[in-house]
């Protein structure tokens, strides 16, 4: 699967899924003449890790902008990676794609019941899980740990210390 194939949901979802991990991501500016990250840099990100667990979905997708201990500019992307229940199956008789709602199939006429396909998984209702319920199964999210803004930082403090201890060992 193609990372631009991940979709990220705003919000809750209007499809059934199966939750897999919560994810966070922070995406920083390494310096104050830096644009702000964007929220489409946010998606990437969150796209990666979704891919990583096995993911095909992100939802209720929420951004908090802000300032951060290592940056001015820093936007910060939660969310749900699920993977998405397919409204199809396959027929047993005939082998055709059909709706898991069908009765009988279009293509072959065969009855749903007597072509022995699996059975309808039991939706208690068209509500997604709860936040609530989905904290329950996942305990710690998962972080994005590739900081560049962090790394940078340490090189130029780093620099800065080189440079004060020449001047003082010099002077």
């Amino acid at each position: 699967m193609k990372l631009e194939d991940i979709e990220i949901i705003v919000g809750k979802p209007t499809f059934e899924f199966t939750p897999i991990r919560a994810l966070e991501v922070k995406c920083e500016a390494s310096n104050a003449l830096m644009p702000a990250p964007t929220i489409e840099e946010a998606n990437g990100r969150l796209r990666a890790l979704a891919a990583k667990v096995g993911a095909n979905a992100v939802v209720d997708v929420t951004y908090d902008s802000g300032i951060s201990f290592t940056s001015w500019k820093s936007l910060k992307a939660r969310g749900m990676a699920v993977t998405r229940v397919s409204d199809e199956v396959t027929c047993d008789v005939c082998a055709e794609t059909i709706k898991r709602a069908a009765t009988k199939c279009r293509y072959c006429g065969a009855d749903r019941q007597t072509a022995m396909l699996p059975p309808t998984p039991e939706v208690p209702d068209e509500t997604p899980p709860s936040p609530a319920t989905m904290s329950s199964v996942h305990m710690e999210p998962l972080k994005d740990n590739n900081n560049p803004a962090i790394i940078i930082g340490l090189i130029v403090f780093a620099f800065v210390l080189l440079s004060l201890f020449l001047s003082a060992a010099s002077g």
